[in-house]
């Protein structure tokens, strides 16, 4: 039940004035910014009238925009205690949740909103955007359409379904749907960012630049539009204004989070320093950037890397010298830290002065001698086979395939075949003449021992591919339509890997090409000797 009293008034420095009038001040206080002013107004309002829904409420949103979360969704539920009535506290309780994480409670929240008022086009949004997390797209598109069907001008629905839309790589649908979103609210940087993506996926570079800066001076501060700026760059080798863009990535809300540093590294000397590098993003990130530790350490600092689980075995035995702190144990005190894929940037690394010294990491002997007798001394070509990444990947419906999309190589004669896909997707069934190394693999360093026994490892665009790449084993990595940033356009080669050869989609979405060329590669390799 609502303790709200349009009777009730408050005194404020002698004054006497109505309940209502304090509310909507701490409201004009907090869209200015005032939040300690507005809490305080609140907080009054709670001493005088006990449980008030709508200051419960209001305290939830301020707590919200200062940044903590748990108070916020506290508050929130509090004020649905006191009266539950009210779309709009369900509605906001979802995106909190959904903020915070919790999806399945989001959509709770937002059902319940759209219980109590049918036609409710902020739930229908926030709803979809809890779907479109939960990477449920195509729900997310029904919700967004409902929206819109209430509210034609929402011009955040129709952004947020060009999302949806580009998330099912249905781009050509998702222009018009930002299209509209942009003649709905020119200037619209989220919509410019959204669209600048599509674009790029679309291999419309140049049409993606203008959008991103569009959105960067429509909204100087958009870490989404200065991310993608920065892959643009990068991918087509432009890396001096590519990797300055990619320090925006912070501010992304697509990437992790900023590592806690005390005091950054920003490229000053670093002899006699203890320096704190942090790993971020995926396994094969750590793989591919921790070449540039050697060049810290050639320059007189003393590191400490704080890397993921898997992977301290493995850069421990390439790298003795370097102290290695796993994720989620303490950090140790040092000088300075710095993210990882910063390095490239501070040290200043353009196309010509990539640190490509090969091998930098290797196979321990034990496990080389052990994947040894596992695979065997047959005579015939050894080739692993990894054909998914990590489903939490941005860009992995576009680099993952199907197993049976593989099936033209695995027809190869003379040649023996090795899963190392861990984590293999649903429907895929391992063929009986191809051995299943995952049971082996329990982290890197026994990946990297498999790799050690093989002659060849054909990969999609995974860690084990990046591993390989770092052992100076030859890689034959297939590529999607765009790619990664790092492996450039149109090139067959990698400067950052001298043993990988890429084969590239020539056609969005369309794998036959690529495969049947690594096929025929694999047969001249077997039956010949020649790779080319």
């Amino acid at each position: 039940m609502s303790n709200s009293s349009s009777a009730t008034s408050l005194s404020f420095a002698q004054q006497i004035l109505p309940l209502p009038q304090v509310l909507a001040l701490a409201e004009q206080h907090r869209q200015a910014g005032r939040l300690q002013a507005a809490e305080e107004l609140c907080r009054q309002i709670l001493n005088t009238v006990p449980g008030h829904a709508e200051t419960l409420h209001l305290l939830g949103i301020i707590a919200h925009q200062a940044g903590n979360i748990r108070v916020a969704l506290d508050l929130l539920r509090q004020a649905i205690a006191a009266d539950g009535r009210v779309p709009l506290y369900h509605c906001n309780l979802g995106e909190m949740c959904r903020l915070a994480g919790r999806l399945d409670e989001a959509l709770a929240a937002g059902r319940q909103a759209l219980a109590l008022r049918p036609a409710y086009p902020e739930a229908l949004n926030n709803l979809g955007i809890a779907h479109y997390d939960r990477g449920e797209y195509a729900e997310a598109i029904t919700h967004y359409r409902r929206a819109i069907e209430v509210v034609p001008s929402y011009a955040e629905a129709h952004s947020n379904l060009g999302n949806a839309l580009r998330a099912l790589r249905r781009l050509d649908e998702a222009i018009p749907a930002y299209a509209r979103a942009l003649a709905l609210k020119p200037g619209f940087a989220d919509a410019l960012s959204n669209r600048a993506l599509t674009f790029h996926l679309l291999a419309r570079f140049d049409e993606a630049v203008a959008d991103f800066r569009r959105a960067i001076a429509a909204q100087p501060l958009h870490g989404n539009a200065h991310t993608g700026l920065a892959m643009n760059h990068l991918l087509q080798g432009r890396f001096a204004e590519g990797f300055v863009e990619y320090e925006w990535r912070w501010r992304s809300s697509e990437l992790p989070s900023r590592p806690p540093m005390v005091a950054p590294w920003r490229g000053e000397d670093t002899r006699g320093k203890r320096l704190l590098i942090h790993a971020e993003q995926g396994f094969g990130d750590t793989v591919h950037f921790c070449r540039y530790l050697p060049l810290l350490r050639e320059r007189g600092a003393t590191l400490v890397l704080n890397t993921q689980g898997p992977l301290r075995s493995l850069i421990a035995e390439a790298m003795p010298w370097l102290e290695i702190t796993a994720d989620g144990e303490d950090l140790p005190v040092t000088d300075a830290q710095c993210p990882l894929l910063s390095l490239p940037h501070l040290l200043g690394t353009t196309l010509d002065t990539i640190p490509a010294t090969i091998p930098y990491l290797h196979a321990k002997p034990d496990d080389t001698r052990r994947f040894a007798a596992l695979v065997g001394k047959e005579p015939e070509l050894k080739v692993g086979i990894v054909w998914a990444g990590s489903t939490k990947h941005l860009n992995d419906i576009d680099r993952t395939v199907a197993l049976v999309t593989l099936a033209p190589i695995l027809s190869v004669e003379g040649v023996r075949f090795f899963s190392l896909q861990i984590g293999a997707r649903k429907g895929d069934i391992l063929p009986d003449h191809v051995t299943d190394l995952a049971p082996e693999l329990t982290d890197f360093a026994q990946t990297a021992g498999a790799l050690a026994a093989l002659d060849l490892l054909i990969s999609v665009d995974t860690a084990p591919a990046h591993l390989a790449g770092a052992m100076g084993k030859p890689v034959w990595l297939l590529l999607p339509f765009v790619p990664d940033w790092r492996w450039l356009l149109e090139r067959e080669d990698s400067p950052w890997y001298p043993t990988l050869r890429l084969f590239r989609q020539k056609t969005r979405g369309d794998w036959r090409m690529p495969v049947d060329a690594v096929a025929k590669a694999l047969n001249d390799l077997a039956q010949n000797g020649q790779s080319r």
